[in-house]
């Protein structure tokens, strides 16, 4: 059986809305009490920016928007999943490293299908 090479789109633009949504959810209760002296606060509000303009730059006919937006997001959920310095590889880290495999592939793909 073949792959379904038509649907490639459809599945790249799955991939990036529910990517985006999935990071506006988690990180959105990072905002909220604003504490201003916390590193959390910064670093989910710095997610919520860049989830968005993950989207927005599939839009746009450059890929320097969605490139841009991949590695800051990455590079913060690779901060995240080792900060605690892991002992033990668990669904959490598991859940992490899937995550920074999305960021990297908008990362490498840009806004090919």
């Amino acid at each position: 059986m073949k792959p379904l090479k038509v649907a490639q789109p459809l599945a790249s633009w799955l991939v990036r809305i529910i990517f985006a949504f999935y990071l506006f959810l988690i990180y959105l209760k990072g905002i909220n009490p604003v504490q201003l002296n916390s590193l959390n606060f910064y670093l989910s509000l710095t997610m919520l920016v860049f989830s968005v303009l993950l989207v927005v730059g599939g839009f746009l006919k450059t890929q320097t928007l969605t490139v841009v937006s991949a590695v800051i997001v990455g590079l913060i959920l690779l901060y995240k999943a080792l900060a605690p310095a892991p002992t033990a590889i668990n669904a959490e880290f598991a859940q992490q490293a899937l995550l920074i495999s999305i960021a990297f592939l908008f990362v490498c793909k840009g806004n090919q299908p």
